[in-house]
């Protein structure tokens, strides 16, 4: 419709008068016809008023709409400011909480800065001494370890693990803070393993076989002290430096149990693991030892006793025989992982200056070991992390996990001046040699079923007979990690 205005209205009223003038002078009219024509005039001018007023009103109506739907879209953006607003407080107050199998149940707060790790596994056993002759192993079920482990990190750079077993009795094996400066400097404190045996530093949940071998009874299971650590070459070459209580040979130490120290250092290297030939990449190499004094006495000898596969203590020193003097250790050690494949090789010496009544020597004993798996399902071999199955046992779908077989050979040899003066050679072996082999199955990355057999036999032992009997163990593990 066409606008309106004032204007147009007495432009339009001129423009009739003009024309009825213009055609009252062409012929005559009456007053009527005059009077008519002024009335329509009027009627159409009235016309165009109403039209005018409504364009008007409608007008105001746009105008006033316009300024309502202003403020209906201001105040729409307001609540969108004010739902933003509390999502942002929200979000500032709510921590993140992730489940998966390599970090297990972590929060991680708002502000990214602490950090709570929920890990653990669980191991049970079935022992049985096949042919054993009166050993004194026996047939038994327990539970191996329950070890909840829980890891705390603030600020990226400081740590806290906590790790207690309440198998059998409860007690702290891990418990230590660490701080990081660089990745080539690092600060751990606390209880811990001693930075010595290969397979001693590789987790329990992680190990091939379900017992360690031979090198490890000449390590401490864990002491309580001071150390540094980092990699000097990242992925390439790490050390670790600490000072420790003094722990024993295979001994679990909450305390020193005199007033001297144990110096442990331990380097170990990947020299080709960044070189183009993937068949080298998977080596390591290094080597560890410690140096300290003991001062024990009868009541508190500060010695180890060493134990099979089967773990039956096959050697002790006499009730009268105490840790006087020098104590140091070596570990040479090595490992390589190729795909499937897996091998570790270890050699290991105790030497320590011991005391019965008034002879005094320095005993010098040595372990040694071999061990490979391989993984016939082909998935890869790791010394950290265990086997994870490409495909989940899963009936429906043929998937049946992932299989390893293992193999080991191993020896620990006693100083033979241990004999008769420091121990009792009817009860003790001086030597133990073991051939072994298993299966292992990963119905997934949480699971483990595995059978080990372990064949020892000894030199020395034995009271009535010239040698210990022969142990056979087979020991069944059933293994959940999450």
């Amino acid at each position: 419709m066409t606008s309106f205005d004032t204007k147009t209205i007495i432009t339009a009223s001129l423009l009739m008068f003009a024309t009825n003038a213009a055609v009252a002078q062409t012929a005559p009219v009456s007053n009527a016809q005059i009077m008519q024509r002024i009335m329509q005039m009027e009627q159409e001018i009235a016309t165009l008023k109403q039209q005018l007023a409504a364009k008007e009103s409608e007008t105001q109506a746009q105008k006033l709409n316009h300024e309502t739907v202003s403020q209906q879209l201001a105040l729409v953006e307001r609540k969108i400011e004010v739902q933003q607003e509390v999502a942002k407080a929200t979000a500032a107050k709510t921590a993140t909480v992730e489940l998966n199998r390599q970090k297990g149940l972590l929060v991680t707060s708002p502000d990214k800065n602490l950090q709570i790790k929920l890990r653990g596994y669980a191991q049970f056993d079935a022992r049985t001494f096949l042919n054993d002759k009166g050993n004194t192993g026996k047939d038994d079920f327990l539970a191996r370890r329950l070890r909840p482990v829980l890891e705390v990190t603030a600020y990226q750079d400081f740590s806290f693990r906590l790790m207690p077993d309440f198998a059998n009795t409860t007690r702290v094996f891990d418990a230590h803070a660490d701080f990081r400066v660089l990745d080539s400097l690092q600060f751990r404190v606390g209880k811990f393993k001693p930075p010595l045996e290969l397979e001693r530093l590789q987790s329990a949940a992680d190990m091939e076989f379900i017992e360690r071998g031979h090198p490890t009874n000449f390590s401490p299971s864990r002491d309580v002290g001071f150390q540094l650590y980092g990699d000097i070459i990242p992925n390439v070459l790490e050390y670790q430096v600490g000072i420790f209580n003094g722990a024993a040979d295979l001994a679990n130490s909450d305390t020193d149990a005199d007033d001297k120290k144990d110096y442990i250092a331990r380097v170990f290297a990947h020299p080709f693991r960044n070189a183009d030939t993937l068949l080298l990449q998977g080596l390591g190499v290094g080597i560890a030892g410690s140096i300290g004094d003991r001062d024990g006495s009868v009541g508190n000898t500060i010695l180890g006793s060493y134990n099979t596969a089967g773990q039956q203590a096959f050697f002790s020193y006499l009730s009268t025989t105490y840790a006087s003097g020098t104590h140091w250790r070596l570990f040479p050690q090595a490992y390589y992982y190729y795909n499937s494949l897996g091998v570790q090789l270890e050699y290991a010496i105790s030497a320590q200056t011991v005391r019965n009544g008034a002879n005094t020597a320095q005993l010098e004993h040595n372990a040694w070991q071999v061990s490979a798996g391989y993984v016939l399902t082909g998935e890869d071999n790791q010394y950290k992390g265990g086997v994870v199955p490409q495909n989940p046992f899963n009936p429906a779908t043929n998937s049946w996990g992932a299989f390893e077989v293992l193999g080991r050979v191993g020896e620990t040899k006693l100083d033979n001046a241990t004999f008769p003066t420091f121990a009792n050679n009817s009860l003790s072996a001086n030597k133990a040699s073991t051939v072994g082999t298993g299966i292992s199955w990963y119905p997934n990355e949480n699971f483990k079923f595995a059978i080990n057999y372990d064949w020892t036999t000894f030199d020395g032992g034995a009271a009535t007979v010239t040698n210990r009997p022969d142990e056979n163990a087979l020991v069944a593990r059933t293994q959940f990690r999450f």
